[in-house]
């Protein structure tokens, strides 16, 4: 029987006891939208069992033209019911807090970035030329920032004048929010949960704390990727293909996945087709590591430096070679993130076990 409500858990909820008591036996799923993970928890709580589907692998027809709320809830149940459609992972609310924490960053950053060319562009606009005068060309530096508020004093035009300070103020304040985000992303990676996984990760040739915290949080869980090319879809490396009549042609990356660590882990390969070698910041990243996650990450930067001169000597243009590195990194990324996840199951384990230590049967919390 289709109905309507507010999109909120409280009156759906309502709305489903109104029509159906035995709350238990109802199975639902919903499209991946803005209500995001929130309603899902909530309907669980309820004991209704909820599930959210992936909206861009929903089965569509070509011949369907006709679209209405109505129609897509009939096609939603009929595909649910078969088994047709795809779920994704729901992750804890702590887990979701934490990947929100990086994405915020990475949200300022992008304001950070904007910031400077909007202050560079009206610079420019007014002839306030830093490159001409002091033939330095590296903006945003601390010879760049005193001149820039050096040059801010003299200027006659007030409401030229109170823009650039304004503006300045923000780049400054947007400076400190993310240095704040910094630090408290690094506390973040203290934690017994993560500590593990950064440790496996920090140990490649482009990782360092971020990047590897980015992959950690958007990932969750890893052992629901039961091989390495799981992953690789997931975060969209797949190539897409269009092979008819014996004729094989492939074509660029799908980009259908996350694109956060799509755009970390092809960061971190900038220069991975460059000659093997351990630099000291490396070196530094390594020092009170396992040594089983240092040699994922050497086999790893061997198969990159080999992969990518291979590339470069057949005339691919840079990019292309820096994204087939990523993609072979992929799945030594999954090796080493499974093995850190089993040694911090490993080491709860042995923990809960130990003498005096509540075990699951004597009063732990679960």
């Amino acid at each position: 029987m289709p109905f309507k409500t507010r999109p909120t858990s409280t009156h759906l909820i309502e709305k489903i006891k109104s029509l159906q008591s035995d709350l238990k036996s109802i199975r639902m799923c919903y499209e991946s939208t803005y209500l995001g993970f929130d309603l899902c928890r909530n309907i669980r709580k309820e004991g209704i069992d909820c599930e959210i589907v992936a909206t861009s692998l929903i089965p569509r027809s070509p011949g369907d033209k006709i679209k209405t709320d109505r129609i897509d809830s009939e096609k939603l149940a009929k595909y649910y019911s078969q088994g047709l459609l795809e779920k994704i992972y729901i992750p804890t609310i702590e887990d979701e807090a934490d990947r929100d924490l990086i994405r915020a960053r990475a949200h300022l950053v992008d304001q950070f970035k904007r910031m400077k060319r909007f202050i560079i562009s009206i610079c420019k606009r007014y002839s306030i030329s830093y490159r001409t005068e002091t033939s330095l060309k590296d903006y945003f530096t601390t010879k760049h920032m005193n001149w820039l508020v050096s040059k801010i004093k003299t200027l006659e035009n007030m409401s030229l004048k109170i823009n650039l300070e304004t503006l300045l103020s923000s780049y400054n304040q947007l400076e400190t929010t993310i240095s704040f985000y910094d630090l408290k992303i690094k506390e973040l990676s203290l934690l017994p949960k993560y500590k593990e996984k950064v440790d496996s990760l920090v140990c490649y040739r482009g990782l360092e704390t971020l990047s590897a915290m980015t992959i950690i949080t958007e990932l969750g869980d890893i052992k629901r990727f039961v091989h390495p090319k799981k992953l690789c879809s997931y975060l969209g490396f797949d190539i897409r293909e269009s092979s008819s009549g014996g004729k094989e042609k492939k074509k660029n990356i799908t980009k259908m996945g996350n694109h956060y660590v799509r755009t970390a882990i092809i960061e971190a390969n900038q220069y991975s087709f460059m000659p093997v070698k351990v630099s000291r910041w490396l070196t530094k990243r390594r020092m009170e590591i396992n040594p089983k996650y240092i040699e994922i990450a050497d086999r790893c930067m061997h198969r990159q430096s080999e992969k990518g001169r291979r590339l470069l000597a057949r005339g691919k243009i840079r990019n292309k070679a820096k994204v087939a590195c990523a993609r072979e990194m992929v799945g030594f990324i999954w090796e080493s993130l499974i093995k850190a996840t089993g040694e911090l199951l490993e080491r709860e384990k042995n923990t809960s076990t130990m003498p005096g230590h509540a075990g699951p049967n004597r009063g732990a919390v679960c």
